[in-house]
């Protein structure tokens, strides 16, 4: 399964993407929503991890740029966040309403994270 993990936080994303590379995903990463969106057209991943707060384009811009005419998303997303200015918990509340599959909030274990991606690697589309 091709994961594109988008995340700033350079130790965090190392951390994930060593953790699923371990587990043997083909794991791509990008640290903001720019660099996402090229990795994204480049990799046609099968699920994005992709952070909500981050600098030059946020994950909610990133969501936006990647939804289809018909407004649905076109392949399977995890949101995750810490926060920021607010809660995370609220920002990934508003990531719901794009039609992410599953929310993460920082910090969650990587025991959580793999199970949500065998879920949804079980889910048919």
């Amino acid at each position: 399964m091709k994961v594109l993990l988008i995340d700033d936080d350079q130790d965090f994303n190392d951390a994930i993407y060593q953790h699923l590379i371990r587990k043997g995903f083909d794991v791509h990463t990008a640290f903001d929503g720019i660099q996402g969106l090229r990795k994204f057209q480049l990799v046609k991943p099968d699920i994005v991890i992709t952070d909500i707060i981050m600098p030059d384009q946020d994950g909610l811009g990133f969501l936006t740029a990647i939804r289809g005419s018909d407004n649905n998303l076109p392949c399977k997303v995890i949101a995750i966040s810490g926060g920021g200015r607010v809660a995370g918990k609220t920002y990934l509340e508003i990531a719901k309403s794009f039609g992410v599959n599953a929310t993460l909030s920082k910090p969650f274990s990587f025991k959580e994270l793999y199970d949500v991606l065998i879920q949804l690697d079980h889910v048919s589309d």
